[in-house]
Protein backbone atom coordinates (compact mmCIF):
# COMPACT_ATOMS: atom_id res chain seq x y z
CA UNK A 1 0.00 0.00 0.00
CA UNK A 2 1.09 3.38 -1.01
CA UNK A 3 2.25 6.12 1.37
CA UNK A 4 -0.29 8.36 -0.28
CA UNK A 5 -3.07 5.68 0.71
CA UNK A 6 -2.05 5.10 4.09
CA UNK A 7 -2.70 9.00 4.81
CA UNK A 8 -5.13 9.15 3.32
CA UNK A 9 -7.27 6.52 4.81
CA UNK A 10 -6.34 7.59 8.06
CA UNK A 11 -7.99 10.67 7.22
CA UNK A 12 -11.10 9.49 6.17
CA UNK A 13 -11.41 7.27 8.92
CA UNK A 14 -10.64 10.27 11.19
CA UNK A 15 -13.84 11.87 9.30
CA UNK A 16 -15.75 9.21 9.25
CA UNK A 17 -19.07 8.85 6.76
CA UNK A 18 -21.15 11.47 8.37
CA UNK A 19 -21.14 13.27 4.82
CA UNK A 20 -22.13 10.59 2.98
CA UNK A 21 -25.41 8.41 3.49
CA UNK A 22 -27.36 5.47 1.57
CA UNK A 23 -30.68 5.58 -0.59
CA UNK A 24 -31.03 2.15 -0.75
CA UNK A 25 -34.15 2.50 -2.27
CA UNK A 26 -32.29 4.08 -5.96
CA UNK A 27 -30.87 0.17 -7.64
CA UNK A 28 -27.85 1.78 -9.69
CA UNK A 29 -26.70 3.74 -6.68
CA UNK A 30 -27.28 1.03 -4.23
CA UNK A 31 -25.82 -2.08 -6.68
CA UNK A 32 -22.53 0.91 -7.65
CA UNK A 33 -21.83 1.57 -3.51
CA UNK A 34 -22.32 -2.47 -3.30
CA UNK A 35 -19.43 -3.02 -5.57
CA UNK A 36 -17.58 -0.16 -4.65
CA UNK A 37 -17.24 -1.68 -1.21
CA UNK A 38 -16.26 -4.95 -2.42
CA UNK A 39 -13.18 -3.11 -4.41
CA UNK A 40 -14.64 -3.66 -8.00
CA UNK A 41 -14.28 -0.14 -8.96
CA UNK A 42 -14.57 -0.03 -13.00
CA UNK A 43 -18.15 -2.35 -12.33
CA UNK A 44 -18.54 0.30 -9.30
CA UNK A 45 -18.06 3.35 -11.84
CA UNK A 46 -20.70 2.02 -14.54
CA UNK A 47 -23.90 1.84 -12.40
CA UNK A 48 -22.56 5.07 -10.42
CA UNK A 49 -22.57 6.47 -14.26
CA UNK A 50 -25.97 5.27 -15.28
CA UNK A 51 -27.52 5.79 -11.81
CA UNK A 52 -26.21 9.77 -12.72
CA UNK A 53 -27.97 10.43 -15.64
CA UNK A 54 -31.68 10.25 -13.30
CA UNK A 55 -30.27 11.65 -10.25
CA UNK A 56 -27.31 13.93 -11.10
CA UNK A 57 -28.25 16.43 -7.89
CA UNK A 58 -27.70 13.60 -5.41
CA UNK A 59 -24.74 14.81 -3.29
CA UNK A 60 -24.14 10.91 -2.33
CA UNK A 61 -24.30 9.46 -5.60
CA UNK A 62 -21.62 12.00 -6.79
CA UNK A 63 -19.23 10.89 -3.56
CA UNK A 64 -19.00 8.04 -4.63
CA UNK A 65 -18.96 8.54 -8.62
CA UNK A 66 -15.62 10.72 -7.71
CA UNK A 67 -14.03 7.46 -5.65
CA UNK A 68 -15.05 5.16 -8.10
CA UNK A 69 -13.71 7.73 -10.82
CA UNK A 70 -10.44 7.79 -8.70
CA UNK A 71 -9.29 4.44 -8.27
CA UNK A 72 -9.91 3.84 -12.01
CA UNK A 73 -7.68 6.42 -12.55
CA UNK A 74 -10.27 8.98 -14.49
CA UNK A 75 -9.34 11.68 -11.81
CA UNK A 76 -10.46 14.45 -14.13
CA UNK A 77 -14.35 12.35 -13.80
CA UNK A 78 -13.59 12.27 -10.10
CA UNK A 79 -12.69 16.22 -9.36
CA UNK A 80 -16.05 17.09 -11.49
CA UNK A 81 -18.27 14.49 -9.14
CA UNK A 82 -16.86 16.38 -5.89
CA UNK A 83 -16.77 19.79 -7.38
CA UNK A 84 -20.82 19.57 -7.65
CA UNK A 85 -20.90 18.49 -4.06
CA UNK A 86 -18.54 21.30 -2.79
CA UNK A 87 -21.34 23.80 -5.12
CA UNK A 88 -24.29 22.89 -2.87
CA UNK A 89 -21.90 22.13 0.44
CA UNK A 90 -18.73 24.29 0.78
CA UNK A 91 -17.62 22.89 3.68
CA UNK A 92 -17.17 19.57 3.28
CA UNK A 93 -13.65 19.09 4.61
CA UNK A 94 -13.42 15.08 3.31
CA UNK A 95 -14.84 15.54 -0.03
CA UNK A 96 -11.95 18.22 -0.02
CA UNK A 97 -9.64 16.08 1.13
CA UNK A 98 -10.72 13.91 -2.01
CA UNK A 99 -10.14 16.75 -4.45
CA UNK A 100 -6.97 17.00 -2.98
CA UNK A 101 -5.98 13.55 -3.94
CA UNK A 102 -7.08 14.08 -7.68
CA UNK A 103 -5.71 16.99 -8.21
CA UNK A 104 -2.69 15.68 -6.93
CA UNK A 105 -2.81 12.50 -9.08
CA UNK A 106 -3.01 15.11 -12.34
CA UNK A 107 0.59 16.98 -10.80
CA UNK A 108 -1.51 20.10 -9.91
CA UNK A 109 0.12 19.99 -7.09
CA UNK A 110 -0.74 23.49 -5.79
CA UNK A 111 -4.11 23.53 -5.92
CA UNK A 112 -4.05 20.20 -4.14
CA UNK A 113 -2.48 22.11 -1.22
CA UNK A 114 -4.13 25.02 -1.35
CA UNK A 115 -7.43 22.56 -0.56
CA UNK A 116 -5.25 20.93 2.27
CA UNK A 117 -4.73 24.28 4.20
CA UNK A 118 -8.23 24.99 3.56
CA UNK A 119 -9.21 21.55 5.71
CA UNK A 120 -6.75 22.80 8.31
CA UNK A 121 -7.56 26.42 8.76
CA UNK A 122 -11.18 24.26 9.99
CA UNK A 123 -9.00 23.21 12.75
CA UNK A 124 -9.41 19.36 12.27
CA UNK A 125 -8.60 16.79 14.90
CA UNK A 126 -4.95 16.70 15.72
CA UNK A 127 -4.51 13.17 13.98
CA UNK A 128 -6.26 14.83 10.89
CA UNK A 129 -3.87 17.30 10.94
CA UNK A 130 -1.27 15.65 11.51
CA UNK A 131 -1.60 13.17 8.61
CA UNK A 132 -2.58 16.70 6.03
CA UNK A 133 0.15 17.92 7.26
CA UNK A 134 2.46 15.05 6.11
CA UNK A 135 0.93 14.75 3.21
CA UNK A 136 1.57 17.99 2.33
CA UNK A 137 5.35 17.45 3.18
CA UNK A 138 5.03 14.52 0.82
CA UNK A 139 3.77 16.97 -2.44
CA UNK A 140 6.12 19.06 -2.06
CA UNK A 141 9.37 16.83 -1.72
CA UNK A 142 7.97 14.35 -4.54
CA UNK A 143 6.54 17.48 -6.67
CA UNK A 144 6.87 16.45 -10.33
CA UNK A 145 7.92 19.09 -13.23
CA UNK A 146 8.36 16.86 -16.10
CA UNK A 147 5.79 14.59 -17.56
CA UNK A 148 6.82 11.82 -20.03
CA UNK A 149 4.54 9.11 -22.39
CA UNK A 150 4.34 8.11 -25.68
CA UNK A 151 2.70 4.98 -27.65
CA UNK A 152 4.91 2.59 -29.86
CA UNK A 153 3.07 0.46 -32.50
CA UNK A 154 3.87 -2.08 -35.20
CA UNK A 155 1.80 -3.69 -37.61
CA UNK A 156 0.70 -4.63 -41.07
CA UNK A 157 -1.78 -3.14 -43.81
CA UNK A 158 -3.15 -4.30 -46.57
CA UNK A 159 -4.67 -1.98 -48.89
CA UNK A 160 -6.65 -3.39 -52.34
CA UNK A 161 -5.28 0.30 -54.23
CA UNK A 162 -2.09 1.55 -53.47
CA UNK A 163 -1.67 3.89 -56.31
CA UNK A 164 -5.29 5.17 -55.91
CA UNK A 165 -5.64 4.08 -59.59
CA UNK A 166 -8.63 5.36 -61.84
CA UNK A 167 -12.10 2.85 -61.83
CA UNK A 168 -11.66 3.77 -65.85
CA UNK A 169 -8.96 2.88 -68.11
CA UNK A 170 -9.56 5.93 -70.61
CA UNK A 171 -9.66 9.84 -69.75
CA UNK A 172 -10.79 12.13 -72.03
CA UNK A 173 -8.19 15.02 -72.22
CA UNK A 174 -8.41 18.13 -74.51
CA UNK A 175 -6.67 16.07 -76.68
CA UNK A 176 -9.03 13.26 -76.79
CA UNK A 177 -9.21 9.79 -74.88
CA UNK A 178 -5.80 8.86 -73.67
CA UNK A 179 -5.69 5.34 -72.53
CA UNK A 180 -3.54 5.00 -69.54
CA UNK A 181 -0.45 3.05 -68.87
CA UNK A 182 1.99 2.55 -66.02
CA UNK A 183 1.56 0.78 -62.51
CA UNK A 184 -0.80 3.85 -61.17
CA UNK A 185 -3.11 2.90 -64.08
CA UNK A 186 -4.37 -0.53 -62.70
CA UNK A 187 -5.77 -1.38 -59.47
CA UNK A 188 -2.82 -2.68 -57.62
CA UNK A 189 -2.76 -5.03 -54.19
CA UNK A 190 0.23 -4.75 -51.65
CA UNK A 191 0.60 -5.22 -48.07
CA UNK A 192 2.24 -2.70 -45.78
CA UNK A 193 4.49 -3.25 -43.38
CA UNK A 194 4.51 -0.09 -40.32
CA UNK A 195 5.76 0.73 -37.43
CA UNK A 196 5.73 4.28 -35.29
CA UNK A 197 6.73 6.12 -32.23
CA UNK A 198 5.20 9.06 -30.62
CA UNK A 199 6.46 10.61 -27.92
CA UNK A 200 5.35 13.48 -25.66
CA UNK A 201 6.75 15.34 -23.26
CA UNK A 202 5.41 17.91 -20.65
CA UNK A 203 7.47 20.63 -18.56
CA UNK A 204 5.49 22.82 -15.72
CA UNK A 205 6.38 26.16 -15.84
CA UNK A 206 8.13 27.37 -12.13
CA UNK A 207 5.48 28.67 -10.03
CA UNK A 208 2.44 28.60 -12.32
CA UNK A 209 0.46 25.58 -13.36
CA UNK A 210 1.23 26.35 -17.07
CA UNK A 211 3.29 24.03 -19.29
CA UNK A 212 5.97 24.22 -22.38
CA UNK A 213 4.89 20.93 -24.22
CA UNK A 214 6.43 18.69 -26.78
CA UNK A 215 5.75 16.19 -29.17
CA UNK A 216 7.54 13.90 -31.24
CA UNK A 217 6.24 11.19 -34.13
CA UNK A 218 8.49 8.75 -36.13
CA UNK A 219 6.66 6.76 -39.00
CA UNK A 220 7.58 4.11 -41.47
CA UNK A 221 6.00 1.80 -44.01
CA UNK A 222 7.29 -0.59 -46.25
CA UNK A 223 5.72 -1.82 -49.45
CA UNK A 224 5.69 -5.82 -49.84
CA UNK A 225 5.98 -5.28 -53.23
CA UNK A 226 5.81 -1.74 -54.12
CA UNK A 227 8.92 -0.02 -52.62
CA UNK A 228 8.63 3.57 -54.41
CA UNK A 229 5.52 3.63 -52.05
CA UNK A 230 7.79 3.12 -48.95
CA UNK A 231 6.97 6.17 -46.09
CA UNK A 232 9.42 7.56 -43.77
CA UNK A 233 8.05 10.41 -41.73
CA UNK A 234 9.25 12.57 -38.82
CA UNK A 235 7.26 15.22 -37.31
CA UNK A 236 7.21 17.55 -34.12
CA UNK A 237 5.94 20.75 -32.73
CA UNK A 238 6.88 22.68 -29.23
CA UNK A 239 5.22 25.62 -27.55
CA UNK A 240 3.45 26.62 -24.60
CA UNK A 241 -0.03 26.14 -23.04
CA UNK A 242 -1.76 28.14 -20.91
CA UNK A 243 -4.54 26.71 -18.50
CA UNK A 244 -6.99 28.77 -17.16
CA UNK A 245 -9.86 27.55 -15.54
CA UNK A 246 -11.60 25.18 -17.94
CA UNK A 247 -9.64 26.36 -20.62
CA UNK A 248 -6.27 25.21 -22.30
CA UNK A 249 -4.54 27.72 -24.88
CA UNK A 250 -1.63 25.94 -26.47
CA UNK A 251 0.88 27.57 -29.08
CA UNK A 252 2.90 25.04 -31.33
CA UNK A 253 5.81 25.39 -33.52
CA UNK A 254 5.82 22.58 -35.98
CA UNK A 255 8.10 20.90 -38.43
CA UNK A 256 7.16 17.70 -40.77
CA UNK A 257 9.91 15.70 -43.56
CA UNK A 258 8.78 13.14 -45.59
CA UNK A 259 10.74 10.54 -47.91
CA UNK A 260 8.73 8.61 -50.74
CA UNK A 261 10.63 5.78 -51.92
CA UNK A 262 14.04 7.16 -51.68
CA UNK A 263 13.44 10.64 -52.51
CA UNK A 264 12.97 13.65 -50.55
CA UNK A 265 8.90 14.19 -51.23
CA UNK A 266 7.96 17.25 -48.55
CA UNK A 267 9.34 19.16 -46.37
CA UNK A 268 6.99 21.63 -44.16
CA UNK A 269 6.99 24.18 -41.12
CA UNK A 270 4.42 26.02 -39.87
CA UNK A 271 2.79 26.77 -36.31
CA UNK A 272 -0.64 25.78 -34.39
CA UNK A 273 -3.20 27.68 -31.91
CA UNK A 274 -4.88 25.41 -29.84
CA UNK A 275 -8.08 25.95 -27.82
CA UNK A 276 -8.87 23.09 -25.58
CA UNK A 277 -12.36 23.65 -23.47
CA UNK A 278 -13.61 21.27 -20.67
CA UNK A 279 -17.44 21.98 -20.37
CA UNK A 280 -18.17 19.16 -18.03
CA UNK A 281 -16.69 15.43 -17.58
CA UNK A 282 -19.22 14.49 -20.37
CA UNK A 283 -17.81 17.38 -23.13
CA UNK A 284 -15.07 18.79 -24.41
CA UNK A 285 -14.25 20.40 -27.48
CA UNK A 286 -10.80 21.53 -29.90
CA UNK A 287 -9.77 24.30 -32.08
CA UNK A 288 -6.80 24.42 -34.37
CA UNK A 289 -5.92 27.09 -36.63
CA UNK A 290 -2.56 25.71 -38.33
CA UNK A 291 -0.31 27.83 -40.54
CA UNK A 292 2.03 25.86 -42.98
CA UNK A 293 5.33 26.67 -45.82
CA UNK A 294 5.62 23.42 -47.47
CA UNK A 295 8.42 22.65 -49.98
CA UNK A 296 8.33 19.89 -52.46
CA UNK A 297 11.97 19.74 -53.54
CA UNK A 298 11.15 17.49 -56.82
CA UNK A 299 7.98 19.22 -57.71
CA UNK A 300 8.37 22.87 -57.26
CA UNK A 301 5.11 23.45 -58.51
CA UNK A 302 3.25 22.26 -55.24
CA UNK A 303 5.46 24.08 -53.16
CA UNK A 304 2.39 25.95 -51.02
CA UNK A 305 1.04 28.03 -48.15
CA UNK A 306 -1.35 26.42 -46.37
CA UNK A 307 -3.91 27.49 -43.54
CA UNK A 308 -6.70 25.07 -42.02
CA UNK A 309 -9.19 25.80 -39.40
CA UNK A 310 -10.73 22.88 -37.52
CA UNK A 311 -13.09 21.95 -34.76
CA UNK A 312 -14.10 19.09 -32.73
CA UNK A 313 -16.60 18.11 -29.97
CA UNK A 314 -16.46 14.98 -28.05
CA UNK A 315 -19.30 13.68 -25.75
CA UNK A 316 -21.08 10.93 -23.74
CA UNK A 317 -24.06 9.73 -24.41
CA UNK A 318 -25.46 6.25 -22.55
CA UNK A 319 -21.77 4.92 -22.72
CA UNK A 320 -20.87 6.22 -25.88
CA UNK A 321 -18.50 8.57 -26.81
CA UNK A 322 -19.42 10.38 -29.52
CA UNK A 323 -16.87 12.88 -31.95
CA UNK A 324 -18.12 15.39 -34.79
CA UNK A 325 -15.66 17.20 -36.31
CA UNK A 326 -15.38 19.88 -38.76
CA UNK A 327 -12.46 21.40 -41.15
CA UNK A 328 -11.61 23.98 -43.87
CA UNK A 329 -8.21 24.49 -45.88
CA UNK A 330 -7.22 26.43 -48.01
CA UNK A 331 -4.00 25.61 -50.04
CA UNK A 332 -1.95 28.23 -52.49
CA UNK A 333 0.56 26.40 -54.35
CA UNK A 334 3.09 27.95 -56.64
CA UNK A 335 1.17 26.64 -60.40
CA UNK A 336 -2.19 27.23 -60.00
CA UNK A 337 -3.57 23.70 -60.56
CA UNK A 338 -2.41 22.43 -57.41
CA UNK A 339 -4.18 25.16 -55.18
CA UNK A 340 -7.77 24.23 -53.76
CA UNK A 341 -10.17 24.80 -51.47
CA UNK A 342 -11.03 21.69 -49.13
CA UNK A 343 -13.91 21.22 -46.47
CA UNK A 344 -14.72 18.32 -44.46
CA UNK A 345 -16.68 16.75 -41.35
CA UNK A 346 -16.51 13.87 -39.52
CA UNK A 347 -18.71 11.62 -37.24
CA UNK A 348 -17.14 8.76 -35.15
CA UNK A 349 -18.92 6.45 -32.07
CA UNK A 350 -16.84 4.40 -29.86
CA UNK A 351 -18.37 2.27 -26.99
CA UNK A 352 -16.59 -0.06 -24.52
CA UNK A 353 -17.36 -3.54 -24.64
CA UNK A 354 -17.14 -7.18 -22.83
CA UNK A 355 -13.64 -8.60 -22.51
CA UNK A 356 -11.73 -5.19 -22.19
CA UNK A 357 -12.76 -4.43 -25.62
CA UNK A 358 -13.55 -1.12 -27.50
CA UNK A 359 -15.90 -1.03 -30.97
CA UNK A 360 -16.16 1.70 -32.81
CA UNK A 361 -17.46 3.30 -36.30
CA UNK A 362 -17.12 6.30 -38.23
CA UNK A 363 -17.83 8.50 -41.50
CA UNK A 364 -16.23 11.31 -42.85
CA UNK A 365 -16.52 13.68 -46.16
CA UNK A 366 -14.69 15.56 -48.03
CA UNK A 367 -15.24 18.14 -50.66
CA UNK A 368 -12.27 19.76 -52.93
CA UNK A 369 -12.15 22.33 -55.61
CA UNK A 370 -9.08 23.20 -57.40
CA UNK A 371 -8.10 26.95 -58.68
CA UNK A 372 -7.30 25.98 -62.09
CA UNK A 373 -7.67 23.70 -64.72
CA UNK A 374 -4.85 20.59 -65.20
CA UNK A 375 -2.71 21.28 -68.53
CA UNK A 376 -4.32 18.32 -70.37
CA UNK A 377 -8.28 19.60 -68.95
CA UNK A 378 -10.58 22.53 -70.04
CA UNK A 379 -12.11 22.38 -66.67
CA UNK A 380 -11.23 22.76 -62.53
CA UNK A 381 -11.00 20.03 -60.34
CA UNK A 382 -13.97 19.06 -58.33
CA UNK A 383 -13.44 16.04 -55.85
CA UNK A 384 -15.79 13.90 -53.34
CA UNK A 385 -14.18 11.73 -51.15
CA UNK A 386 -16.40 9.82 -48.55
CA UNK A 387 -15.03 7.44 -45.95
CA UNK A 388 -16.76 4.60 -43.98
CA UNK A 389 -14.70 2.72 -41.60
CA UNK A 390 -15.26 0.28 -38.05
CA UNK A 391 -12.41 -0.72 -35.67
CA UNK A 392 -12.03 -2.82 -32.55
CA UNK A 393 -9.81 -2.36 -30.06
CA UNK A 394 -8.23 -5.16 -27.15
CA UNK A 395 -6.72 -4.52 -24.08
CA UNK A 396 -3.88 -7.34 -23.26
CA UNK A 397 -2.10 -5.44 -20.30
CA UNK A 398 -3.06 -2.86 -18.12
CA UNK A 399 -0.67 -1.30 -15.35
CA UNK A 400 -2.43 -1.37 -11.98
CA UNK A 401 -0.70 1.53 -10.59
CA UNK A 402 -0.90 3.49 -14.10
CA UNK A 403 -4.15 2.75 -15.65
CA UNK A 404 -2.66 4.79 -18.92
CA UNK A 405 0.15 2.05 -19.78
CA UNK A 406 -1.90 -0.44 -21.82
CA UNK A 407 -0.87 -2.79 -24.55
CA UNK A 408 -3.87 -3.29 -26.96
CA UNK A 409 -4.25 -5.58 -30.55
CA UNK A 410 -6.23 -2.88 -32.81
CA UNK A 411 -7.89 -4.32 -36.42
CA UNK A 412 -9.84 -1.14 -38.25
CA UNK A 413 -11.18 -1.34 -41.87
CA UNK A 414 -11.75 1.54 -43.89
CA UNK A 415 -13.47 2.07 -47.83
CA UNK A 416 -12.77 5.31 -49.50
CA UNK A 417 -15.04 6.21 -52.45
CA UNK A 418 -13.79 9.40 -54.39
CA UNK A 419 -15.94 10.90 -56.78
CA UNK A 420 -14.66 14.12 -59.19
CA UNK A 421 -15.46 15.28 -62.34
CA UNK A 422 -12.36 14.16 -63.60
CA UNK A 423 -12.37 10.59 -64.57
CA UNK A 424 -8.63 10.48 -63.84
CA UNK A 425 -9.30 11.41 -59.94
CA UNK A 426 -12.25 8.74 -59.16
CA UNK A 427 -11.27 5.91 -57.70
CA UNK A 428 -12.27 3.49 -54.66
CA UNK A 429 -9.78 1.46 -52.25
CA UNK A 430 -10.32 -0.76 -49.05
CA UNK A 431 -7.98 -0.53 -46.05
CA UNK A 432 -7.34 -3.00 -43.25
CA UNK A 433 -5.00 -2.46 -40.59
CA UNK A 434 -3.67 -4.79 -37.84
CA UNK A 435 -1.51 -3.57 -34.96
CA UNK A 436 -0.21 -3.93 -31.44
CA UNK A 437 -0.22 -0.55 -29.49
CA UNK A 438 1.79 -0.35 -26.22
CA UNK A 439 1.17 3.42 -24.55
CA UNK A 440 3.31 4.18 -21.62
Amino acid sequence: MSFLKVIFILILIDFGSGSVSSFADENFFSDGVALFNAGQFQASYDRLLKAFEHQPENLDLNFYLGRAAFEIGHYEMAIMAFERILISSPRENRVKLEMARAFQKLGANNTAIQYCLEVLATNPPEAVKNNIQSFIAHIKKTEQTHFLNGQLSAGIDWNDNIWASPSVGTINTIIGNIDLTGASSQKTRDWIYNSSLGIQHAYRLPLSGHFWKTEATLYNAFYDKTSDLDIQYIGANTGPEFVSGKDRWGFRFLFNHIDLGNTEYQDSLGFKLLLDHSFNAYFQSRTALKIEEKDFPNNPGKDAKNISLSHDINYLFKHNWITVGLKAERENADDDENSYKRYGSNISISRELLFDMTGSAGYAYQFSTYSEPGSLFNKSREDHQHSAGAGLKKILWQSLDNPGRTASLNLNYQHIWAFSNIELYEYEQDLVQFFLLYAF
